[in-house]
């Protein structure tokens, strides 16, 4: 796919438009089990002295109309200025906590963003932001992984996400083939996120320790 990358310096934060069509929302998604994490809230691990919910947050904030974050434990979020909305299911992993967020966001277009990336790319978002069109979804495609957790999805997914749902088909990707999807490739993403350091997430005390002392795995 040939890339319609743009200078980076051209890309600047989108006006928050009165309208609520023409505007963009953010959704963090914060309602994992930590499992791997040993039940560790991820979202407030620290790197660098400050949790990672806080980085993401101030990184979206000035790129789009109001914040959304999805958690079944509001409280943790109190002083954060968000929105909040809880999974409308529990226990059905990410894909109803996007369902859910999006039923909660009253714009048609919305970033997607997992709690626990620590190096989310405002340009990159910008420019997928920028790139959406008429697109459902867009999202990264590197080395055949969708990385489904860091991407733009429109209000148009909510049925076919219902009908999924009906059926406990819980895949992500088994959405794709019923709505406009586009998947960016990584020469496109690397033009302004080189290594794609916005994909990396952190799902292990190991992978945290690594962070933490410098050892960064690119993607």
């Amino acid at each position: 796919m040939e890339s319609k990358v743009s200078p980076v310096q051209n890309y600047s934060a989108r006006g928050k438009e009165k309208e609520v069509s023409n505007g963009v929302n953010a959704i963090i998604l914060a309602g994992g089990k930590n499992t791997r994490m040993q039940g560790e809230d991820k979202a407030f691990l620290e790197i660098e002295g400050k949790p990672i919910i806080a980085g993401v947050i101030n990184k979206l904030k000035p790129l789009v109309s109001e914040l959304i974050v999805v958690t079944n434990s509001p409280e943790k979020y109190a002083h954060f200025k968000v929105s909040l909305a809880s999974d409308e299911f529990p226990d059905k992993g990410p894909l109803v906590g996007i369902y859910s967020g999006l039923k909660a966001s009253r714009s048609k277009y919305n970033f997607v963003v997992a709690c626990d990336m620590p190096f989310i790319n405002p340009c990159l978002i910008k420019f997928m932001l920028d790139e959406r069109d008429d697109y459902d979804i867009l999202i990264p495609r590197v080395s055949e992984k969708f990385h489904t957790l860091f991407g733009v999805y429109s209000k148009i997914c909510i049925p076919v996400m219902e009908e999924m749902l009906k059926k406990d088909e819980l895949r992500l990707r088994s959405i794709f083939p019923k709505l406009n999807a586009r998947f960016l490739s990584r020469q496109e993403l690397e033009k302004i996120d080189p290594g794609l350091l916005s994909l990396v997430n952190i799902n292990t005390p190991e992978e945290l320790r690594g962070i933490q002392e410098g050892k960064l795995c690119q993607r």
